[in-house]
């Protein structure tokens, strides 16, 4: 997906945002961060996650965000 959306966006607009919820580990960042490498992306953000955004994935996986 990151690599159609990246070929049909003008290489100045296109950012990829990286938002680790709670559930996430050291290791699952670090992978993200290189498939940004392998994948040739030069702008992208790591920030927090909003506690919306949380109870959206909650919601999607059926159970309750603590």
């Amino acid at each position: 997906i990151i690599l159609t959306k990246k070929k049909s966006t003008n290489p100045e607009d296109f950012v990829v945002v990286i938002k680790p919820n709670k559930e996430s580990t050291y290791k699952n960042t670090v992978d993200i961060l290189d498939e940004m490498t392998i994948n040739g992306v030069k702008r992208y953000a790591l920030v927090d996650i909003s506690p919306v955004e949380d109870q959206l994935i909650a919601a999607t996986q059926g159970v309750t965000p603590q």
